[in-house]
Order: C-alpha cells, then sequence, then structure tokens
C-alpha cells in the first residue's frame, strides 16, 4: 500500500465515520476516567499534519479538543498527557503549527514526537513508569497509512498494559488481497505475531480470506485484551474495506465502545459504508433487528433459568448489542408476547421491567 507523500490532503466521508467513534468513545472516557484518575495519557501514534486540506481537523485536533472543548474540564481530577507521533518531517511541523494555535491549560501537556511509532512509543511506555510509577489509564489510537506501518503497533507491546486500551485501523482487504504474495509474510508475521494467517492461504475467496485474517487478529489481541470489539469501514466503492479494532480490559470502555459504534451504524452496531449518512438524518429511523438478539439469548440459555446479570453479562460481552440499550426492550418484547416468563423479581416489578434480581427462563 502506497504511502502519503503529500503534506496535506482530503478527507473522505469515511475518515469523517471513523473519527466519529474515536470522539463519541472520548467524550465518555475522559470524564468517567478523569473524575478518579491522577493523570491521564491518550496517544495518536500516527498524528499527520493535524488538518485536512479542505481545513477540517485531523485526529491530533480531534483528540485534544475532546478534553478542550469539555465545559467541566475544571472540574475534572487528572492532568491530562497528548502524546502525538508523527515521522514525516513536513506533516510534523505542520502538526506543531497547528498545536501553537490552541491556548494553553494548566491541566494539559502537549508533547509531539517525530519519528517511527514503533521506536518512539517504547521510550514514551518508559518515561511514563520512571514518572509516575505505575501506569496511568492511556488510550492509543493507531491509525497508520498502510500495511507496513500496521504491522509496527503490536511490537511495541502496548496492548499488554492493563490499562491501556486500543483502536487500531488496520487494512484488512489488502492483506487478503495479496495474502499470498512472497514480499508480504514479514509483515504479516509481525502483525499476527505467529503464522496463524497463513490459512487465508487455503482459499481463493477474498471474502473468505478477509473473516481469517480479521478473526485470527481479534485472538491476537484477545491475547492481552480480555475484550475485543471490531467495525468494518468500506470506503467509497466499496473495492476495499478497512477493521476498526478496539481492545480494552475495562468493562465500562467496552460499553462506552459499543455506544459509540452504534451511533454510527444505528442497525447492525457494526459497519460503515460512504453510502452512509453521517452528517444528515434519514427520513426514516433505522432501527437494530433486536429479534436478533432474543435468538442469541435463546442459544445462550435455553429452556433454562437465568438472571438479568447474566443476560446483561451476555449481551456486553459476547455480542455486538449494547446490554444498556437493546437488552430490555429485547426482553419486553418476549415477556409480552408470551415467549419469556419471569420467574422471581421484587414484588414491585411491573411487567416489561427487569430490576437488579429479576430471574426468567424462555418458555
Amino acid at each position: 500500500m502506497a504511502q502519503r507523500k503529500d503534506i496535506l490532503w482530503q478527507r473522505h466521508r469515511h475518515t469523517q465515520a471513523k473519527h466519529e467513534i474515536l470522539l463519541g468513545y472520548l467524550d465518555a472516557w475522559i470524564p468517567i476516567l478523569g473524575s478518579w484518575a491522577e493523570h491521564l495519557v491518550l496517544i495518536d501514534g500516527f498524528a499527520g499534519p493535524g488538518r485536512y486540506a479542505g481545513g477540517e481537523p485531523g485526529s491530533p485536533l480531534l483528540i485534544l479538543d475532546a478534553y478542550l472543548r469539555r465545559k467541566d474540564r475544571d472540574q475534572l481530577k487528572a492532568q491530562v498527557r497528548f502524546v502525538f507521533i508523527e515521522a514525516d518531517e513536513r506533516r510534523f511541523e505542520h502538526l506543531r503549527d497547528e498545536l501553537a494555535k490552541r491556548r494553553a491549560h494548566p491541566k494539559v501537556e502537549i508533547t509531539v514526537l517525530r519519528g517511527e511509532f514503533s521506536e518512539r512509543f517504547p521510550a514514551v511506555l518508559a518515561e511514563l513508569k520512571q514518572r509516575f510509577g505505575v501506569q496511568p489509564p492511556t488510550f492509543a489510537f493507531i491509525d497508520p497509512f498502510g500495511a507496513d506501518d500496521t504491522a509496527h503497533h503490536l511490537t511495541s507491546g502496548l496492548i499488554k498494559l492493563p490499562r491501556c486500551e486500543a483502536l487500531i485501523y488496520v487494512p484488512i482487504t489488502h492483506l487478503a488481497r495479496f495474502v499470498t504474495e512472497a514480499d508480504l509474510e514479514p509483515t504479516l508475521d509481525n502483525l499476527y505475531g505467529s503464522r496463524s494467517w497463513e490459512r487465508a492461504r487455503e482459499t481463493a475467496d477474498l471474502d473468505s480470506r478477509r473473516q481469517i485474517l480479521q478473526d485470527a487478529f481479534r485472538a491476537r489481541l484477545q491475547e492481552s485484551c480480555q475484550w475485543v470489539r471490531w467495525f468494518e469501514i468500506v470506503p467509497d466503492g466499496g473495492r476495499n474495506s478497512y477493521a476498526l479494532f478496539f481492545g480494552t480490559n475495562n468493562e465500562l470502555g467496552l460499553r462506552r465502545m459499543k455506544d459509540a459504534m452504534w451511533k454510527i451504524d444505528p442497525v447492525k452496531g457494526t459497519s460503515f459504508r460512504d453510502s452512509t449518512t453521517v452528517d444528515h438524518p434519514v427520513l426514516f429511523a433505522q432501527k437494530p433487528d433486536l429479534g436478533r438478539l432474543e435468538t442469541l439469548l435463546r442459544a445462550r440459555f435455553g429452556a433454562t433459568e437465568f438472571g438479568i446479570d447474566e443476560a446483561t453479562d451476555f449481551t456486553l460481552k459476547e455480542t455486538a448489542f449494547r446490554d444498556n440499550g437493546h437488552l430490555k426492550p429485547t426482553l419486553k418484547a418476549a415477556e409480552k408476547e408470551e415467549r419469556l416468563v419471569v420467574t422471581a423479581a421484587k414484588a414491585t416489578r411491573r411487567p416489561g421491567q427487569f430490576p437488579d434480581g429479576t430471574r426468567m427462563r424462555f418458555g
């Protein structure tokens, strides 16, 4: 995949969707952790020049402004460290100029580093450990320009940090299309940490290759991250697609990222295509297929009794659906149509309500 040579380039609509997910998550992550943690760290591993050719802000400015524009920022406890890494000298200088236009804030520290992510990031981790003694809560946005850059992020040990969450953009279709090429092998070995990707060579079908590589990368992340979600992004024309992977060891982080993904895709919560409207309302509201969630719950619990806590845990961790927006409407509809029987609940419970302690089974 060719690397960008220009300083600025046009922002595409699928990039806007990616940034909407990023901001949707940070809008929840910053106040939650910032209310109790002494320090927060936000890292953009492939920062770019800070703006697009049309003047739109790039990811570094978006990440910084996710904090600076908050009305409650002065009430938050945390000191916030922003680290922006960029290898290209011209983009690095442009980014520094853009950041210099931002007004200083007493709780904000900004570091702009020129160099390769794979080389700079370990030094950042070592400095954080020396400075704070423990790893502060850290969020890293890893959005490389090509497949070769993508391979670097797992060598850094980023996702092995228990208090670190990562949002990683992977050119999955490019990898699937050229998986049989010998010169791509070092990249794939580095990216996957094993030869698990080789199974994709056994089929000529591009979709099957893509699924194998996607599953293998998710398994790779799950070696260090307890929960992994992915979101497909398909640029204009649909020829190539990317996978936006999110890895975390925090249940609340998982919930908030799913919220952000469902905001972009209100039907399945798993994909964006350039034909999707990002910034204009649709004529008819699109809704998720909650019947699918009921099917998944039935497959998980069968006819055995289960509690609302078990259903919540399953929905959050093992499905694409939101436990905080999809589960109770699904159970309410099933109870109303007598497909679900509540077996134990508080005396004050009303039909369609599922407070803590409620137990039930499918009929």
